[in-house]
């Protein structure tokens, strides 16, 4: 495994978007948690939450390559073709586009998704959400996004900004935790980002 950590090190080293190794070693303690409560095959969850970032078209042009390095690091680390082919499926099938709650898949799938959905909501969330919108250039929010009134502000309508990634993806992760680890963890986290929006609201106004 320490192979495959200083390779994940070395592959994310330019990151600033919230998607560096730390946020990696988040990912890997959620799981850990996860399998502690839910189980799984520990091998294959870790060494996918470790792997998952480095095939992410976000971070990388040539996934194909990335795919390649993937698989001799773990020839050359000496797994088994099985497990390699299993490691890949788990990296591609755990992005947020890729599938919800609705869908079946097998629970080291399910451990990984939470794992790195945890990690995305919350405080680490909100972080996390900033530093990727700045490294993409993007306003936390447009005036086209609020809707006024006499009490308030609220969310109006989604534009390419870090406030609308709340809104289109964030807020809904709770609902889409697979364990019930996990579901209980996201309650929580869930909580503090709709406090966080109620005060950005009542600050801007």
């Amino acid at each position: 495994m320490n192979n495959i950590i200083e390779f994940v090190k070395k592959e994310l080293a330019f990151d600033h978007s919230g998607h560096n190794f730390k946020h990696i070693e988040r990912v890997v303690k959620n799981a850990k948690y996860l399998i502690k409560h839910e189980g799984g095959n520990e091998k294959i969850i870790i060494t996918s939450c470790y792997l998952h970032d480095i095939i992410d078209s976000k971070l990388f042009d040539d996934i194909d390559l990335q795919k390649e390095k993937i698989v001799d690091l773990l020839v050359n680390n000496h797994y088994l073709p099985s497990e390699i082919e299993e490691i890949l499926e788990v990296i591609d099938r755990i992005s947020f586009s890729k599938g919800n709650i609705d869908e079946c898949y097998n629970l080291n799938i399910e451990i990984v998704r939470d794992a790195d959905r945890l990690d995305a909501i919350g405080a680490i969330g909100i972080i996390r959400a900033i530093e990727y919108g700045t490294s993409k250039q993007r306003q936390f929010y447009e005036e086209a996004n609020l809707e006024y009134n006499e009490s308030n502000i609220s969310f109006k309508e989604s534009t390419n900004t870090s406030l609308s990634h709340f809104y289109d993806k964030l807020l809904k992760l709770k609902d889409y935790m697979h364990t019930y680890t996990a579901k209980k963890m996201a309650e929580k986290r869930h909580e503090f980002m709709l406090k966080f929006l109620e005060e950005f609201y009542s600050e801007i106004k």
